[in-house]
């Protein structure tokens, strides 16, 4: 048994959930950019027509995010969890066997629906089924962890690759998902509280039930265009980072260097919040940090088209653009729940995610041909238009939600 007010970072079994949400994030998510340019020389396809693969696999992760969330609901996110990465492990290892590019296209697509398994979106759910209001420390050490699974993916793969093969590569991180992280997340899914649930959120047994009213809120809709809004901007950015750079006449060194930055920003913003939140004792309200994240996603992009090749608005634009979006992971299931309740969670918080996964899912074409039409100024203008779009999302939400509350499902 875990009391509820205990640290987390006390917590074995959240270490263990930490590591193997990780372990998901780096081998199946980031090993297809990580990957990419050696499958373009394996098997000859054009980098456009093996990001279809990628698309697919996000689009799958969305629409089957809604079964992983009703499996949440009903208890058994140990095994939903454990089995997703076990079976994204098979499909994984299945890569090397490709001939025909609908043969890629499909084991992405499949690894997809193991992603809806696996990855931050069941793992909160399960935590805030767990811990219900005090789920949020937990999330932000989840966060603080799994903001390592690029560091630890991209020069495994270069490395293992460059001395053996990719197809090696693939086996090798096959294995870790089956030996490694499996077994922490059958271990790190274990946890129960010495609280009795709070009978108060009680989950329907009806999916309808459930779909229904909440297509009908229009507090569920603006809280999905927020979030859509925030992974739509950084999607834009990151996909376009190294051009974007480029075009304000920086050197090729500078420009990964800065790029490489914004990663260590967004674990940078968490582990202050965390610092804030447990050891400080403050207790900060994360409709604050998502509006403030917002206005300075905002900025981050004025001040490049602003600043042109400044230093010092480079440097602004990084920490505006990295710092923000690493603590949207958090702020947003904690929003979710604040707003829409706890009852039913796995699967409302999927529905609510569905604008996030597309909107990173179509953000990197629409601003590859916004550039290719236009130049990065207009990209760098659209990325701020769409965040200020989502701050008026957000006031309009919280504004519904004191007027007429989401109804209790």
């Amino acid at each position: 048994m875990v009391n509820k007010n205990s640290r987390p970072w006390r917590n074995n079994k959240l270490w263990s959930l930490g590591v193997a949400v990780t372990l998901s994030w780096a081998c199946l998510f980031y090993v297809f950019p990580a990957l990419l340019l050696k499958w373009k020389e394996s098997f000859g396809w054009s980098i456009s027509q093996l990001s279809i693969g990628f698309t697919l696999a996000l689009i799958a992760s969305a629409l089957t995010g809604m079964f992983a969330g009703r499996i949440i609901d009903g208890g058994h996110s140990r095994k939903l969890m454990t089995f997703s990465v076990v079976i994204g492990a098979v499909l994984l290892s299945l890569l090397p066997t490709v001939t025909a590019i609908w043969q890629f296209y499909l084991i992405w697509l499949l690894i997809g629906c193991t992603l809806a398994g696996c990855l931050y979106e069941p793992c909160f759910s399960y935590l805030t089924r767990t811990f219900q209001g005090d789920a949020k420390n937990s999330i932000i050490m989840i966060t603080l962890i799994a903001g390592f699974a690029s560091t630890i993916s991209y020069p495994l793969c270069s490395i293992v690759s460059e001395f053996y093969s990719w197809e090696t590569t693939i086996y090798l991180l096959s294995g870790i998902l089956c030996l490694i992280s499996a077994p922490l997340f059958w271990y790190g899914t274990s946890i129960r509280l010495d609280i009795t649930p709070n009978s108060g959120e009680k989950a329907s047994s009806s999916v309808i039930g459930i779909i229904k009213p909440t297509l009908s809120s229009p507090v569920f809709w603006g809280l999905l265009v927020t979030f859509a809004t925030m992974s739509s901007n950084q999607g834009m950015i990151v996909s376009q980072i190294f051009p974007l750079l480029e075009s304000r006449a920086i050197s090729p060194t500078s420009t990964v260097f800065f790029a490489s930055c914004i990663g260590p920003m967004q674990v940078i913003a968490r582990l202050i919040l965390f610092a804030i939140e447990s050891f400080a004792n403050k207790n900060i309200p994360m409709m604050a940090v998502c509006f403030t994240s917002l206005i300075f996603l905002c900025l981050s992009s004025l001040a490049l088209v602003l600043g042109g090749a400044s230093l010092i608005f480079v440097v602004v634009f990084v920490m505006f653009q990295g710092g923000p979006y690493g603590l949207f992971s958090i702020v947003r299931p904690i929003i979710t729940a604040d707003l829409l309740g706890r009852a039913n969670f796995g699967l409302l918080s999927s529905m609510v995610g569905i604008g996030t996964v597309w909107g990173s899912a179509f953000a990197p074409g629409i601003a590859g041909s916004i550039a290719d039409r236009w130049n990065y100024d207009t990209v760098l203008l659209t990325t701020s238009s769409i965040a200020a779009v989502g701050l008026i999302s957000l006031i309009v939400t919280s504004t519904l939600q004191r007027r007429n509350p989401f109804p209790s499902l």
